[in-house]
């Protein structure tokens, strides 16, 4: 139970921030309402944005794949403009297609998607030309879809019975392009109630690739079915609409490119084409730029096209895990409540030696195993084609982390404020009486000092021989300047062996054993100081004759047995001490020191080591003890 404020000793309790009690109730009850309030905050797509851009992240650090070498793009860029159109005002891409059409198909193109807009009427000579190589070809041509609103290629060209496709797509709301629409597909109206589906443009360039693959295998060519209007299956291989692509490349980062000048002139390596399919599409247009996840500019959205076609045909989707709210909730708890239990485990640094530089290598530590381990285990699954959620546990994490931090900066602040002024009030008061190992125990365990109990202790006292007749004859500053002297001399040996000065009176010092600390061998202790006070007592006797000064001399003598330990006083003043009637015998028995002996009781004398020479001195009785007492005289060496 701690005292009363008013105590003497009540100054050695502090008060901390929190208690033990305390410290274990917010350990026990905290990380769970934390944790459910990070996933319910989950539910509501608060991080959805972060979300995203961890998906970038992710593309990012894996870095671009080598695509399938049987995607080839044709860029129709300003330099075609300038190479094919000359000084013509205006550059007519219908001119050239026709040409580029029939190079490619001639090099041995699969198929030939054109990801451009043919609508209108143009010159009736250059349509003619451009829908009879598509006639003759396996071209498929686009479908600008947006909300209600589509462009299809003029009649001509869609009576050549090309496949259609439709080109929508569906930006996040940041603009980057990260998944397939949410319908990838267009119903088309043919009469009677009856409709046609058109699917998504990659979607069929993909199955010519495969059909081809097929044939070339001897099997029939698979099916390309987009009856379900939650996904396709292209040759065999579910595409789900609305998830996220597995971008191997954006411009310039793998995919076999030619331009349209290129195409034109059939400039392009022997075999280059051969089992291909095309993708034809503008790198101009400032309507036709999207970001993608692995790319830092704007990619022409022919990029996007290629890298749904790559997915397919490699059958390599991304599979998001959790895919509901609820499972990426639950997730989350169980992250946010594990960190929770080690980030709000609330431990005593500010009674450590280096807490603070331990409390930062603990939560360091914290960081990277909650942190940078989900990260780890994020990357990992992404390389195996699986997407984690990555930014909330990171964040929830990160806020657990953070709270966990606040709480615990605080109370060891403000712990180690309060234990920093205990030790200040310890060292006023202890620090000139024990030796600095004595002193740092204090600290350690104040509540030694500040119980009161009855104790085995063993005591010393010292006392100048002469003392009254010899600073008769000195100056009072002599006095003070030769006691100052004397007392730095003798309580050095008491401090050697870990003693406590009691108290110094006129020229007697009090020095006593297993006290504030447990000493097992006090009485040892006691005998060594004696015979240290001896021993240095003569080298100040050396220093004293050197400057013409008389020699001092002293008598000890030492007792043991039980004595009450404890603050000793009133409310208002009150000191650390020793009473009882084992002071009191010391005190006689070092009044029989005549000619500066060691005394020592034979309460002492059984507990001291055969290596001290004790001799029998005399029985005595004490003044004011009324029993008689062995004493025996203790030696120098």
């Amino acid at each position: 139970m701690e005292p009363a404020d008013n105590l003497p000793q009540s100054y050695l309790y502090t008060r901390l921030a929190l208690s033990r009690r305390a410290r274990l109730l917010i350990w026990l009850l905290t990380p769970l309402p934390i944790a459910a309030c990070c996933a319910a905050l989950t539910l509501t797509g608060w991080l959805d944005a972060f979300e995203r851009l961890s998906i970038d992240a992710r593309f990012q650090a894996r870095g671009p794949l080598q695509p399938d070498p049987r995607i080839v793009i044709v860029e129709i860029g300003e330099h075609d403009r300038r190479e094919l159109g000359g000084t013509e005002v205006r550059f007519d891409l219908r001119a050239w297609l026709d040409d580029a059409v029939r190079k490619l198909a001639d090099a041995g193109a699969v198929c030939i998607a054109l990801d451009v807009w043919l609508p209108g009427r143009g010159d009736p000579e250059i349509d003619a030309a451009l829908a009879a190589e598509l006639a003759e070809t396996t071209t498929v041509l686009g479908i600008a879809y947006s909300e209600g609103y589509k462009v299809r290629a003029a009649a001509p060209f869609r009576q050549t019975d090309s496949p259609e496709g439709t080109l929508v797509v569906e930006p996040d709301p940041d603009g980057v392009l990260r998944r397939l629409p949410r319908r990838a597909y267009l119903d088309e109206a043919v009469g009677d109630g009856q409709f046609s589906r058109i699917p998504h443009f990659p979607f069929i360039v993909a199955w010519f690739a495969l059909a081809e693959e097929s044939r070339q295998q001897g099997q029939e060519p698979p099916l390309l079915d987009v009856s379900d209007p939650t996904q396709a299956v292209v040759a065999g291989r579910v595409v789900r609409y609305g998830r996220l692509i597995n971008f191997v490349a954006g411009p310039g980062q793998g995919f076999k490119a030619l331009s349209l000048t290129e195409a034109v002139r059939g400039d392009f390596p022997s075999g280059s084409i051969d089992g291909a399919v095309v993708l034809i599409g503008e790198v101009r247009s400032v309507l036709d730029q999207f970001r993608l996840p692995l790319t830092v500019d704007l990619a022409p959205g022919v990029y996007y096209h290629a890298n749904v076609v790559d997915q397919i045909l490699s059958d390599r989707s991304l599979v998001e895990w959790p895919d509901e709210p609820l499972p990426s909730a639950v997730l989350v708890f169980v992250l946010a409540a594990t960190a929770g239990f080690y980030f709000w485990f609330l431990r005593d640094w500010w009674a450590r030696p280096a807490g603070w530089l331990w409390m930062s290598v603990y939560f360091g530590a914290g960081a990277v195993v909650f942190l940078g381990g989900w990260w780890l285990v994020a990357k990992r699954a992404f390389d195996d084609d699986v997407v984690v959620p990555l930014a909330a546990p990171l964040a929830t994490v990160g806020v657990v982390l953070v709270s966990g931090l606040a709480l615990q900066l605080s109370v060891s602040t403000v712990n180690a404020r309060r234990l920093a002024q205990r030790s200040r009030q310890i060292e006023s008061l202890f620090g000139r009486a024990v030796s600095p190992q004595v002193l740092e125990a204090i600290k350690a365990d104040p509540t030694r000092v500040a119980r009161t109990e009855v104790r085995e202790i063993t005591v010393l006292f010292c006392d100048i021989r002469g003392f009254t007749t010899a600073s008769a004859a000195l100056e009072p500053e002599h006095v003070a300047a030769m006691l100052n002297e004397y007392f730095e001399t003798i309580t050095s040996a008491v401090f050697e062996q870990d003693g406590f000065v009691d108290k110094f009176v006129g020229d007697e010092l009090m020095a006593v054993f297993n006290v504030p600390i447990a000493q097992s061998d006090h009485a040892v202790r006691a005998a060594h100081t004696a015979l240290s006070i001896k021993r240095r007592l003569a080298d100040l006797n050396a220093k004293r004759a050197a400057r013409g000064q008389k020699e001092l001399d002293c008598g000890i003598g030492i007792h043991s047995g039980p004595a009450a330990v404890g603050h000793i006083g009133s409310e208002r003043r009150a000191n650390y001490t020793v009473v009882g009637e084992t002071v009191n015998v010391a005190a006689r028995i070092e009044e029989l020191t005549r000619r500066g002996e060691i005394l020592l009781s034979s309460e002492v004398a059984v507990k001291v080591d055969a290596s001290l020479a004790l001799r029998e001195w005399q029985t005595v009785t004490l003044r004011g003890i009324g029993r008689p007492v062995q004493l025996f005289e203790l030696m120098p060496a």
